[in-house]
């Protein structure tokens, strides 16, 4: 079986591949899409087994297995583990298997057999840990954790005698962490209520649109981010405005999102420093006539934004742009529609040369780095360069407007270089 190879790779753009063995089925651990993988892999197995265990008998998440065998002999059941055991080996994967348990642990909870009951479980050595109350979180966060520990212990549990045995453990966890709440035994609901209230036809109601806000949470900043930008929402976009259907308190909503810990920014910042340590120092220029390259030796720069200078007789006019790849390969683009007259509109700069031209006027293009950047995606889907791009362009509007050639509405467009695609 094999899906495809390992879509890691490291600095140099060598993908990782299983040692000694360059046809098996490998995806490496921090593969990107390794648990979309792994539930690929995991229902083709199923498949497999259902036909020797039968369907309603496995059930399999991630990769943790769960069979339950009846009226099978302890001879029987041995001999299915054998089976399935090389099912697995046919794959080219690695199996351990236990039978004839009457108790099992899958995943955190403990099924018993015997009596039909069941309860919280978690690994050896391994006690529960939460956020602290002092923790740099959104207080919402923070205040409904004993809630929801509560919530999911109560689930777990079969009984509340067995909640009870288990309640101490989460209860000390918390008390450790800060929170002076217990976790508290909550009844489950009536499971014939419930399917009556689901068999009920419900009315079908159109989802509301709407935008979120997400700015970080930080104990450090004292102004109330949130209640000041609905405040601005209802002051610019008030009753009566053209687009207050767009903008109202119930369109748009405001969602505090979490800071990075100490622990992965100083991940993210030796990351960093051991990538440019073990590069190769980087061509900074492949011109033939060094004196003729348009960056001054450092056309070969990568995810820049750059700034056009255009002087001509008249007047003098700036256009702000971005290069994701190299420089050179973004100014070929700009003097291919420099020369051919059919690629004219690609950009305001193309357009402002070419009105140039059309009035005989000479003109001379010089070109300089504003910021080096990267394209890392940020989680709102944009990545750095082209926040820096607009910033520049903001910067060169605010400065001196007249000579500015962007146009406004590029401040608002789309980063060109997003992955996330929008369902």
């Amino acid at each position: 079986m094999h899906a495809r190879k390992t879509l890691l790779f490291d600095d140099f753009g060598r993908a990782w591949i299983k040692k000694g063995n360059d046809n098996a089925f490998d995806v490496a651990m921090g593969a990107y899409d390794g648990a979309e993988i792994c539930e690929l892999v995991g229902l083709f197995i199923l498949y497999d087994l259902e036909t020797n265990l039968g369907a309603e008998s496995v059930g399999l998440y991630r990769d943790d297995g769960l069979a339950v065998l009846r009226k099978c002999s302890g001879s029987d059941a041995d001999r299915m583990r054998k089976k399935i055991t090389e099912i697995f080996k046919s794959y080219g994967l690695r199996i351990s298997v236990e039978t004839n348990l009457k108790s099992v642990n899958f995943l955190d909870v403990n099924l018993n057999l015997i009596n039909g009951s069941y309860k919280p479980y978690s690994k050896p050595n391994n006690p529960p840990v939460y956020i602290n109350t002092s923790s740099n979180h959104p207080p919402t966060i923070i205040r409904n954790i004993p809630a929801a520990i509560s919530k999911r212990i109560s689930t777990l549990s079969s009984s509340k005698e067995i909640f009870d045995q288990a309640a101490e453990t989460y209860s000390e966890a918390l008390s450790s962490c800060g929170y002076s709440e217990k976790i508290q035994y909550s009844e489950k609901e009536n499971i014939n209520s419930t399917k009556q209230d689901n068999s009920k036809k419900k009315n079908k109601s159109r989802k509301r649109k709407v935008i979120w806000f997400n700015p970080p949470f930080s104990k450090n900043v004292k102004t109330n981010v949130g209640g000041t930008f609905i405040r601005l929402i209802n002051k610019h976009f008030p009753r009566g405005s053209k687009l207050f259907k767009i903008f109202n308190k119930n369109s748009v909503k405001v969602s505090y999102s979490c800071m990075r810990n100490i622990g992965a920014i100083m991940k993210s910042h030796n990351a960093q420093i051991r990538r440019s340590a073990d590069k190769p120092p980087e061509k900074e220029c492949n011109c033939r006539k060094k004196d003729s390259c348009p960056l001054s030796g450092k056309c070969l720069s990568q995810a820049i934004v750059y700034k056009a200078t255009v002087n001509s007789d008249n007047e003098s006019k700036q256009y702000i742009g971005l290069a994701g790849g190299t420089f050179k390969e973004r100014y070929n683009n700009h003097t291919k529609s420099f020369r051919l007259e059919k690629y004219k509109k690609e950009t305001e700069l193309s357009k402002y040369v070419w009105g140039l031209k059309h009035k005989d006027e000479k003109f001379n293009i010089s070109w300089d780095i504003v910021q080096k950047s990267n394209t890392k995606m940020r989680k709102s889907g944009i990545c750095n360069l082209c926040l820096e791009e607009k910033m520049a362009i903001l910067n060169s509007k605010m400065s001196n407007p007249r000579i500015s050639l962007n146009k406004r509405s590029e401040l608002i467009s789309k980063c060109r270089h997003s992955r996330v695609k929008k369902k």
